[in-house]
């Protein structure tokens, strides 16, 4: 994938022992410790903003959309009325998805769930989006 080394940090972070703990558990390091040592399991990389967004989308639309969308270049989606991600911006606006994203109106079909996302994830998804379209379908 485009973004596999921002995917491959966030995953690492949300892998961490903090975040993957039992409630039972007691934490095995404070919110502190862990945010200090997040930033040094990167410390090999440098990610622009950009790159950073598009990773956070991309892990979004692995979780929230492949269930429905095709994510790839080239296949098809499991739901049949659910357009492949890289085809969306022939049917929609992406630069007015973000704020749809915000207040959960994305879509009349009544299958698609009414997501709503914080800020930073909309922008992040859009941004993604934005990164895999691709012309008309063959």
């Amino acid at each position: 994938m485009r973004t596999g080394a921002a995917l491959l940090f966030l995953t690492g972070v949300l892998a961490s022992p903090a975040c993957s703990r039992s409630p039972d558990s007691p934490p095995t390091q404070s919110a502190s410790q862990a945010s200090v040592e997040a930033p040094a399991a990167a410390e090999n990389f440098e990610f622009t903003q950009e790159e950073e967004s598009v990773g956070r989308g991309e892990a979004i639309a692995e979780i929230a959309c492949a269930g429905c969308h095709a994510l790839g270049a080239a296949d098809e989606s499991p739901h049949p009325d659910a357009p492949p991600l890289r085809l969306l911006s022939q049917t929609i606006d992406l630069d007015t998805l973000e704020a749809r994203f915000a207040e959960a109106s994305i879509s009349d079909h009544p299958d698609m769930p009414d997501w709503q996302f914080e800020q930073i994830d909309a922008a992040g998804l859009v941004a993604y989006l934005k990164s895999v379209q691709s012309g008309p379908a063959d």
